[in-house]
């Protein structure tokens, strides 16, 4: 299946390998007309559900920082992946995911020595010329970069995510809340990772996109007013020893197995956005990060993971609480107080993050919602390319001028849509239903006499005969 996925998105403009006249570089995709346009749908429908709903602030910052940002931070220092080398042909390797395929087990929490040992207890070699593989060691995942020329140089590192360019500016971000807790942020934009060999498509770039919402809260006041909104949901989670049980968020939160609620409250409504989506969530799990996987910033860490048919787990969003840590780190270093006046105590509040990936999102759901039976994609509403297709049943007799007509009254109203009028009416149909496009409308000789059109639906393929002046009312009342 996942070929086919692939397949489809390149011919048909969703995403594809990027500089492929040259070869191509592992861990950068395009995306395409149509891939484009459904990045922007889960963008905004992100926005709905943290801008709007949460009432959160949105900022977009730089993706080069000073170097000071990343020393602060302890990304200079920890944000590192275990690598080894093949000794023959020199292929490049990260050591926990050799392991974890051969072995199939899980690496995390392990140190290097335990990683090399594994590997040479195991005679795990160069799955390219089963050559030896050399030491494993530390490699920075942070691309280097310098800003400005001469004297003036300075060394800076593309970010590898958003969330502390969000913190940089706390401080502007109290003042302009009235210095009123909590305050959320969200960030979406770009962040980079030198990964060491990404071979799984989507799920693993070097350069990404990202949703990081940052909710700043008093430290001993971690619930959230709304959290029965969600406590309904059932959720499989996996638990430490690796067993699945299913729950509801109440019950979860009830028997202390997540700990603290406002982080239970946005798993939730993780889930339910990704329902939105398209993303099936039946493939869903939450899973508690461990002890020695946790990062080193965070107390308490969730997941959300999508239980792929090609890539068995993925993760989808991260949601921390990540104490004081990123502004006490950078009020120490930047001498810059990040103290808050607030209810009568001075502190430094609690960070909650809710750190969505975008690109692997979107396969997520290009891999829920592909149907093979006629090969096409069953999006949502909200995250569809376009909403309709425009068709002249055929290209003569003055029924390409009708249907260019139709298609103008339909930009007029801002729907998204496109004017198809080459090859035959069933292979337009095939092209829309494989980019997801919900409804094709046809305009065919009777339109001429009568003023009505075919409206196809892409599920059903069910057709229903509508006027054109009634044809605005109609599409509005099926979104």
């Amino acid at each position: 299946m996942h070929q086919k996925i692939l397949d489809i998105c390149k011919r048909r403009g969703i995403v594809y390998p990027s500089f492929e006249i040259y070869g191509g570089v592992s861990g950068f995709y395009d995306y395409g007309p149509i891939g484009a346009r459904i990045k922007h749908n889960i963008e905004e429908l992100i926005r709905e559900y943290y801008i709007i709903d949460e009432g959160c602030w949105e900022v977009e910052c730089p993706v080069i920082s000073p170097a000071q940002v990343w020393i602060a931070s302890g990304h200079i220092e920890n944000f590192a992946d275990m690598m080894t080398e093949c000794l023959n042909c020199g292929e490049p390797y990260r050591a926990d995911h050799l392991i974890e395929k051969h072995l199939n087990i899980s690496c995390d929490g392990m140190s290097i020595n335990q990683i090399h040992e594994l590997i040479e207890k195991n005679d795990i070699t160069c799955p390219k010329c089963s050559g030896k593989l050399d030491a494993v060691y530390d490699y920075n995942l942070m691309f280097e970069t310098e800003i400005g020329p001469g004297k003036y140089k300075q060394t800076a590192y593309l970010r590898p995510e958003t969330a502390q360019t969000t913190y940089l500016s706390f401080r502007r971000l109290w003042e302009i809340s009235r210095r009123k807790l909590p305050i959320g942020v969200l960030q979406i934009g770009h962040s980079f990772r030198n990964e060491i060999s990404p071979r799984q498509g989507m799920i693993r770039l070097r350069e990404f996109s990202q949703a990081e919402i940052q909710f700043w809260v008093e430290p001993e006041h971690k619930e959230h007013e709304r959290f029965d909104e969600v406590s309904d949901i059932e959720v499989k989670i996996i638990t430490g020893e690796n067993e699945e049980i299913t729950t509801t968020l109440g019950e979860a939160v009830k028997r202390d197995i997540i700990k603290i609620q406002i982080i239970a409250y946005f798993l939730g409504k993780s889930i339910r956005l990704f329902g939105d989506m398209g993303i099936n969530q039946e493939k869903l799990r939450l899973r508690q990060h461990t002890d020695e996987e946790r990062a080193f910033y965070s107390a308490d860490t969730w997941d959300i993971e999508f239980m792929s048919s090609n890539f068995g787990r993925i993760e989808l969003v991260g949601i921390s609480d990540r104490q004081d840590y990123d502004l006490s780190a950078h009020m120490k270093l930047s001498k810059q107080d990040m103290r808050v006046n607030y209810n009568g105590k001075k502190f430094i509040p609690h960070t909650i993050e809710v750190a969505y990936g975008i690109d692997r999102p979107i396969y997520c759901v290009l891999e829920s919602c592909y149907r093979s039976d006629r090969t096409y994609f069953r999006f949502p509403k909200k995250i569809v390319p376009y909403l309709v297709g425009v068709f002249p049943l055929v290209r003569k007799d003055d029924l390409p001028k009708k249907a260019i007509e139709v298609f103008k009254a339909l930009k007029k109203e801002k729907f998204y849509g496109f004017y198809d009028q080459t090859g035959s009416i069933g292979k337009r149909y095939a092209r829309a239903d494989e980019i997801g496009v919900p409804y094709s409308i046809t305009v065919d000789y009777q339109s001429m006499e009568d003023d009505t059109v075919t409206i196809r639906n892409r599920d059903t393929k069910e057709q229903t005969r509508v006027k054109i002046d009634e044809l605005v009312a109609y599409l509005r009342s099926s979104t």
